[in-house]
């Protein structure tokens, strides 16, 4: 509990809960364009389809990250929502694309430990955070990297794009990938195997997000 009071603090900084409205904005096309990838035909019709002129998603996109993590840590809400739009607009994502990775690796718990030693929002392997904090810059601390919030978002996102321009924009596989590894998904391609499982889980998470605006 202690930990979790110091990260709070930490982010003493940052605009109050209510203070969506200072939150960087969505950008309409690249949401939209990054949705079109994913989904292919099935956009036009999806409940995502039809959200497609829906504006100021800043709010609801936070009072998701606020009512999902856990109740010590909903003093970082601002945090965690500004660094997910912020990384999603720098890597060309959706912002509820992020959060559906984040919702199916660690349902938010910025304190989960994955079976293998995945740490985190997005359950990195220590030796994956250490490699991609290299590419992108970002200042690596070990496993401490890993349970800050914000870190974290940063080098998972990262992850997924290096992922999506080595898998040619194709979101069931660079899905695949960051939950089996890049050299697994192409061992399956060999054996003209396409990994679904992974892939539909977060797709059901992400379209949970649009039914809920």
């Amino acid at each position: 509990m202690i930990k979790v009071l110091a990260m709070a603090l930490a982010f003493a900084s940052f605009p109050a809960l209510a203070s969506y409205r200072n939150l960087a904005s969505v950008p309409k096309k690249m949401r939209i364009e990054h949705a079109r990838e994913l989904m292919g035909k099935g956009y036009a019709k999806s409940v995502v389809g039809k959200a497609e002129n829906r504006g100021h998603l800043e709010e609801s996109i936070m009072k998701s990250v606020e009512k999902k993590l856990p109740k010590g840590f909903k003093a970082l809400s601002w945090a965690v929502t500004e660094t997910i739009i912020k990384e999603a607009k720098k890597h060309e994502f959706d912002p509820y694309f992020v959060m559906a990775v984040i919702a199916g690796e660690s349902s938010f718990n910025p304190r989960a430990i994955g079976p293998v030693g995945e740490i985190g929002l997005m359950q990195i392997r220590p030796a994956t955070g250490e490699w991609m904090a290299g590419r992108i810059g970002l200042k690596w601390r070990g496993e401490k990297s890993l349970r800050n919030p914000v870190d974290n978002i940063k080098l998972g996102t990262a992850y997924l794009a290096w992922l999506r321009n080595k898998f040619d924009k194709n979101g069931q596989l660079y899905l695949a990938a960051y939950n089996m590894g890049a050299k697994s998904v192409k061992n399956a391609l060999g054996r003209n195997v396409r990994p679904k499982d992974y892939p539909k889980h977060v797709m059901k998470r992400y379209l949970a997000f649009y039914e809920e605006l």
